[in-house]
């Protein structure tokens, strides 16, 4: 006799009460936020859902009427929205305009909140790989949106010394800025030089990029914010000199429960969020 199977949680149904956030970006079905949030919301017995929104270049406002105008709760925005998006929100948290950068946003009766959660997020994920900021030289990779949360967060934290690697150095100095750092570009010697000199090395760039294995030293820690893959072609040179490596999924774990958090009022499930992102990430 077949048994009957289990009755269904009600808040795993969408239904005429469904509070909708999402993820608005370029390039983005590879993310793992959507799993990570509708499993958080499911654990807390919310009824909301996480979906994702492509967003080409050059619809930012397009971007932020849609989450004002249709009532989603809130979203993240990743590239090329994290700064493109900003002159069409009506708020920005204090580190949020500090930095010039936002990652989240929170609508409430349509004013829009834009918040950045990458600093926290890679403070927390530093502090979980128990690598210390304070009193360090920091190398960060990019000019980005999380670049610019990163040089804010090492500076808070008291780094001993920054530097800002880019390919315009236009973008490097704007993201220098935010953290009292220095630059440099990708000239062979200019970013061997800074490579050999930085105790912690955090990537922001979201593709390879041409690093020779040997610019990297055993005492370094490089923490590639890329979670695309488990293991990136820089954490494989890097590794291959000594170096500690890690990928970006704590960052995003981190960044993630911050978001829900900001979004719902609620505490977030982290070890239920953590769960989730493994297993997607195994699946790679």
């Amino acid at each position: 006799m077949t048994q009957p199977s289990e009755a269904k949680n009600p808040i795993s149904e969408i239904t005429g009460t469904t509070r909708v956030v999402g993820v608005c970006g370029q390039g983005i079905s590879y993310t793992l936020s959507p799993a990570m949030h509708n499993a958080a919301f499911q654990s807390c017995n919310l009824n909301y859902v996480y979906v994702t929104f492509e967003v080409a270049p050059g619809f930012a406002q397009a971007a932020a009427d849609g989450i004002r105008g249709l009532g989603l709760a809130g979203a993240n925005v990743t590239k090329p929205l994290k700064t493109e998006i900003l002159p069409y929100l009506d708020d920005l948290t204090d580190e949020a305009g500090q930095i010039g950068s936002v990652n989240t946003i929170i609508n409430q009766s349509g004013k829009l909140t834009g918040a950045s959660t990458d600093g926290i997020g890679l403070s927390r994920a530093l502090e979980a790989w128990d690598v210390p900021v304070a009193g360090s030289h920091v190398l960060i990779l990019g000019a980005g949106g999380a670049a610019r949360a990163a040089c804010a967060m090492v500076d808070q934290a008291k780094a001993a010394s920054t530097v800002v690697a880019a390919r315009h150095r236009s973008r490097a100095e704007e993201t220098a800025s935010v953290g009292h750092a220095t630059t440099v570009s990708f000239e062979p010697q200019e970013i061997k030089r800074a490579i050999q000199a930085a105790d912690l090395i955090i990537n922001a760039v979201p593709v390879d990029l041409p690093l020779d294995a040997s610019w990297f030293t055993p005492h370094q820690a490089v923490y590639d914010t890329r979670y695309d893959a488990g293991d990136t072609l820089l954490m494989r040179k890097a590794r291959s000199q000594g170096a500690q490596v890690s990928h970006g999924l704590d960052m995003l774990l981190f960044q993630g429960t911050a978001a829900f958090e900001l979004w719902t009022g609620r505490e977030a499930p982290v070890e239920v969020m953590r769960a989730v992102l493994e297993k997607g990430l195994e699946k790679r």
